[in-house]
């Protein structure tokens, strides 16, 4: 007798896409994004000779402006409103 190997047959969880990670992770990952490039700006607003206050608010806008811009995209490629 001879035996015989079947294929294994693809079982059906394979064949489903996987799931995005959920929104709370996007938004965690935005935020962290908007904070270093926040930081980055204002640490190049204190060493081009600017003074802490004005350092610090720039630094804010660049935080609301990434974060603003990433949720903006986000929202665009999820095709809905975050």
């Amino acid at each position: 007798m001879s035996a015989t190997t079947r294929s294994p047959s693809p079982s059906p969880a394979s064949s489903t896409p996987p799931f995005p990670p959920p929104r709370s992770v996007w938004i965690a990952l935005i935020l962290l994004a908007a904070m270093i490039v926040g930081a980055g700006a204002a640490l190049l607003a204190y060493a081009g000779g600017g003074n802490v206050s004005s350092a610090m608010l720039t630094g804010g806008r660049a935080f609301g402006g990434t974060a603003l811009l990433l949720l903006t995209l986000l929202s665009f490629c999820l095709g809905k409103p975050v």
